[in-house]
């Protein structure tokens, strides 16, 4: 990807547009970019992030479209998902350092803002605190459609079964291995009478 020079004003201009941003202050979000944040161009196809790669970096699209690709286990790479400008991408790797659960590419040119570690770490902390707020927001909106997604298409889960049955069940298979215990006892105690005869 490539930067873009943009004046730190115009950056700041452009995140005060973002729903993600709109509680922010002006100086958080001087310290944003001032802390590595940066304005970034991915051309079409191209990987902004690429599954399994370790990259703390929280990307959001300004302009453009951004595709969510996962290979399956045949090694066929997926499309999962659409994500148009203001959302947030790679999110759950910017929080834990864990590595990429999946890929993102640009569908068209694409512009986004690129926020790392560094850039958070330069935050007064009630600051950091409202950029995971709005992640965790952004996690639960995404998790709820998904969740709606899944029930329009009939995939819902199996319920658990109710603690009722769960107990009557444990209740019954301590019952069957009581039995066995003082079956093998019984017979125990048969042979050792056996013995002594």
């Amino acid at each position: 990807m490539k930067q873009i020079n943009t004046l730190r004003h115009k950056i700041i201009q452009l995140l005060s547009r973002l729903e993600f941003f709109k509680s922010f202050p002006d100086t958080d979000k001087q310290l944003l970019v001032e802390g590595k944040g940066m304005i970034v161009l991915a051309e079409e196809g191209e990987y902004v992030i690429k599954q399994g790669s370790v990259d703390p970096t929280l990307y959001i699209p300004l302009s453009g479209e951004l595709e969510v690709r996962m290979t399956n286990q045949s090694g066929k790479e997926v499309r999962i998902a659409s994500i148009p400008p203001g959302e947030t991408v790679g999110e759950v790797a910017f929080l834990t350092d864990s590595p990429r659960t999946a890929s993102v590419v640009a569908v068209r040119q694409t512009v986004l803002f690129r926020c790392n570690r560094v850039a958070l770490r330069n935050l007064a902390p009630t600051a950091r605190e409202r950029i995971k707020d709005q992640i965790i927001l952004k996690l639960v909106e995404r998790l709820e459609h998904q969740n709606r997604e899944l029930s329009n298409k009939g995939g819902v889960a199996k319920p658990a079964a109710p603690a009722a049955d769960t107990e009557t069940a444990k209740q019954k298979k301590a019952s069957e291995e009581s039995v066995a215990q003082e079956g093998e006892e019984k017979g125990d105690k048969e042979h050792q009478s056996e013995d002594t005869k």
